[in-house]
């Protein structure tokens, strides 16, 4: 286990590695199948794209998204790493998690172990999620874990969450 893995009561999260290709496609095909409309599943070539592109940062030796391990296989993934923006640095809180597991809490207690990591790693950065506006239960999923939704348009493409560090446990 490396230093920024964890152990919550539930799950086991570790870092990504690039051999999770296929429970990363799989995941990605069942969410976006699930869409209002759904959407195209992703091919297995834009899997590896994002799947590599989180295992880089991990092998670049900075923390990276986890795997989700619940009972003993991969229920999903998220987690924090660092977005360097045009306002500054800040975490950026992803979680996607196996549909037939939804309704556990699962992403809620991933994200409440990635937020409490953040404020110990760099406690001066604030935790940022954006999600669609119609996806009420990642919103909901960033508030519970101590995000605030930010003031939203009609009309733009995300909702944004923030847990700024004067806010942080």
């Amino acid at each position: 286990m490396t230093a920024y893995e964890r152990t919550t009561a539930r799950l086991r999260l570790r870092r990504v590695e690039r051999a999770d290709l296929d429970a990363f496609h799989a995941l990605e095909t069942a969410l976006r199948a699930r869409e209002t409309p759904p959407r195209e599943p992703p091919s297995r070539e834009t899997s590896a794209k994002y799947l590599n592109a989180f295992a880089e940062v991990w092998e670049a030796g900075e923390l990276g998204y986890w795997a989700l391990l619940y009972e003993n296989r991969i229920a999903g993934f998220g987690g924090i790493r660092l977005i360097t923006g045009e306002d500054g640095p800040h975490w950026n809180l992803y979680y996607r998690v196996d549909p037939a597991l939804h309704g556990l809490g699962l992403a809620t207690e991933m994200a409440r172990e990635a937020l409490a990591l953040a404020t110990e790693i760099r406690p001066q950065w604030p935790v940022v999620a954006e999600t669609k506006p119609g996806n009420t239960a990642a919103i909901a999923v960033a508030e519970r874990a101590g995000l605030t939704k930010q003031p939203y348009t009609d009309g733009d493409p995300y909702v944004v969450l923030v847990k700024n560090p004067d806010t942080a446990a």
